[in-house]
């Protein structure tokens, strides 16, 4: 009843109707040979808002274009030889796709089209190759046209603007995080929030391409937007390294230092509430004047670590707010950046799983060769659009862990699909003789259809509801139903996906815990490879790397069994270790040799208990004597004269201590002096 009533979802439907009848009008009127191909791209383009439907519209041209020439290239020269046609088609398919899933933000959906775009031109075409090139070139122009449309329509009628829904989400961003300092500054411990953000950071990179596409006066924003994902990416571990030190001050039941309880509670306050330049000002002052010097004591350790994290806080939260206004008033910031982040991006600041892109690629290149061996040794001659819609079922749910539910819900809305496509060409069409009253007829349909669209769970099934049946309608200037085409055509996309089914039920699909434990084991990886002073060196970049990795894992460890020993893998700990690598492999340089070689055989323990968590592909306990090593280090570290680097040696090196061995709360003796929990 809400969808009935809810005023933007009819207006998004209205618009997106009109765009497809123009669309379908001008197709007509320009004699194209398929303009039910421009009504559909109508609906796939179209989004509730402006800039995704901006960048889904490039993208769809981008690869339908690759795919026509591609098409061009291959049938021609194989199309006296289906199997070899097919094998080429499928691998390019596979190609194309494996590129996809390298992609996760917009851009993947061109490589995505242009893999299952050659099936839909290439399969139907087979029995009259000598027309490819007017194929290609008709569905080129056809999908040119509704995208075309579907743009200038989301442009110019009632524009939705990405910014309000990017505004409220980075609203609910920044109250989810003051939320968490909240509790992390009265209790030292919270966790709740802490995965919902990190799952909701994997998704600003998506947000920030619309931002660009949305509008050209946004482009400062975009900026701004970019600048506050990596503050927010920083702001994780720094939260839940503060959780650690105030949990561990209080638990050991000592007395805080003068000053410090009464600046926790003014950061809280603070954080709480909208703030001036002097606010920030005093609070970072007064941080600093209770910073002590680092030495071999214990609470000045602690201190001083604790200290440092509520100082990189105040100033992330700072950067936070200013970006925040700067996004909301579409301006730049007005503040200069209080956190200092290099600008350079590059692709290691995301996980990239290899293995999993090339395995799912080649199963969907798998499912659609094996079902053209079975179309073709049938000699069944309706089977092409079996094989073109096996294409597009196997490749447009290849990044879900597992696709077969999916895949049957595909197949569900199929089959309704051609159940209404046939009240339409046999029932209804036969009375339409006229444009007009053709564009009335289909609003019964399509106008409720556009409503369940604009809804993002409802649209999982309006989508390949609608797509499908403008398809199998197939309106063009003539009526040409028949039933036994229609008939035949419905049955071998049925088969077609259902097959795809079959072959992902046999080859492909993976529970969630299974995804999480090749996640976790990436993130072993990379911390065994920072400890070996190897892979991203960049603390930045590291930190986005390891968080991206918690934001992928976040929604499918809930999904986990309950017992199941990879639920108790904690990313943001490990992302803190890798921090502390960082850090020790930095610091370690300047050390007197004596000292540099013990903190070189301490990252090398560390690989190698890493490289054994991965070789086990569980969590398993670190080994004593690597704890031992720790315990001396800091002794020997600790007696160095001071400076610089023998202090960030110092932190980096109680900070693995205690991250790696959390039970273990006493030193080894004599050594209690030297060394506290850091980041």
């Amino acid at each position: 009843m809400n969808g009935l009533t809810d005023r933007q979802a009819w207006l998004f439907s209205i618009k997106t109707y009109l765009a497809a009848i123009v669309a379908l009008y001008i197709a007509m009127a320009g004699n194209l040979s398929r303009p039910y191909w421009a009504m559909g791209t109508v609906y796939i383009v179209s989004q509730p808002l402006l800039g995704p439907t901006r960048a889904k519209g490039v993208y769809r041209i981008l690869g339908t274009l690759a795919a026509g020439l591609a098409t061009l290239l291959m049938l021609p020269a194989l199309v006296e030889t289906p199997l070899v046609l097919s094998a080429a088609m499928s691998i390019w398919l596979a190609g194309c796709l494996f590129l996809a899933l390298l992609n996760r933000g917009p851009r993947g959906y061109a490589f995505l089209l242009a893999g299952y775009t050659t099936a839909f031109i290439g399969f139907p075409a087979m029995t009259s190759p000598e027309t490819i090139f007017d194929t290609v070139v008709a569905r080129s122009e056809e999908i040119i046209l509704g995208t075309v449309v579907a743009v200038l329509f989301a442009s110019l009628l009632f524009p939705a603007s990405v910014r309000p829904m990017l505004g409220a989400r980075i609203g609910n961003w920044m109250e989810d995080a003051a939320q968490w300092c909240r509790q992390i500054l009265e209790r030292g411990r919270a966790h709740a929030p802490r995965n919902r953000l990190a799952a909701d950071l994997v998704q600003f990179e998506a947000l920030i391409e619309f931002l660009r596409r949305d509008d050209p006066r946004h482009a400062g924003a975009a900026v701004s937007m970019e600048r506050l994902r990596e503050r927010m990416l920083l702001l994780l571990p720094v939260l839940s390294s503060i959780a650690d030190r105030l949990s561990a001050l209080r638990s050991d039941g000592q007395t805080l230092p003068e000053g410090l309880p009464t600046l926790v509670d003014d950061i809280h306050d603070w954080i709480d509430t909208p703030s001036s330049a002097s606010d920030y000002a005093r609070l970072r002052a007064r941080i600093s004047a209770l910073k002590p010097q680092v030495d071999r004591d214990l609470q000045h350790l602690q201190l001083a670590s604790l200290l440092l994290r509520l100082e990189e806080l105040v100033d992330l939260w700072q950067d936070c707010r200013t970006l925040q206004h700067a996004i909301d008033q579409g301006t730049a910031p007005l503040d200069r950046a209080h956190y200092r982040i290099r600008t350079e991006r590059a692709a290691t600041d995301k996980h990239v799983d290899y293995g999993m892109a090339l395995f799912s690629a080649l199963s969907a290149g798998v499912a659609l060769m094996s079902y053209c061996v079975l179309w073709i040794g049938l000699g069944w001659e309706g089977g092409g659009n079996g094989a073109m819609m096996a294409a597009v079922t196997a490749a447009f749910f290849a990044a879900q862990d597992d696709p077969a539910p999916s895949m049957v819900s595909f197949l569900v809305w199929a089959m309704v699909a051609s159940l209404v496509a046939g009240v339409y060409l046999f029932g209804v069409f036969p009375a339409v003789h006229d444009f007009g009253l053709l564009a009335l007829v289909l609003a019964v349909v399509f106008l409720p259809l556009g409503l369940l669209l604009h809804h993002p769970k409802s649209a999982l099934f309006a989508l390949p509801l609608t797509v499908n049946l403008a398809a199998l309608l197939s309106l063009q200037n003539t009526y040409s139903a028949n039933a036994q085409t229609f008939a035949n055509s419905s049955i071998a996309m049925f088969i077609g996906i259902g097959f795809a089914v079959v072959m992902t039920r046999l080859f492909r699909s993976v529970g969630a815990e299974w995804t999480a434990r090749r996640l976790v084991r990436q993130g072993w990886t990379t911390l065994a490879e920072a400890a070996e002073g190897r892979g991203q060196q960049d603390r930045q970049r590291f930190a986005a790397r390891m968080l991206d990795l918690l934001g992928l894992l976040a929604p499918r460890l809930a999904a986990t069994p309950e017992g199941s020993d990879i639920a108790s893998v904690d990313m943001l700990n490990e992302a803190r270790i890798g921090l502390n690598i960082l850090q020790l492999r930095r610091a370690r340089l300047e050390l007197p040799e004596r000292s540099r070689e013990a903190v070189e055989h301490i990252l090398e323990e560390v690989a190698v208990h890493y490289r054994r968590q991965i070789a086990a592909r569980k969590p398993i306990v670190a080994a004593e004597a690597l704890r031992e090593r720790l315990d001396t280090s800091l002794g020997r570290v600790g007696s160095v004269a001071a400076c610089k680097a023998r202090d960030e040696a110092l932190m980096g090196l109680v900070g693995l201590r205690f991250a790696l061995f959390p039970d273990a709360k006493a030193l080894a003796p004599g050594l209690a002096d030297a060394a506290a929990p850091s980041v």
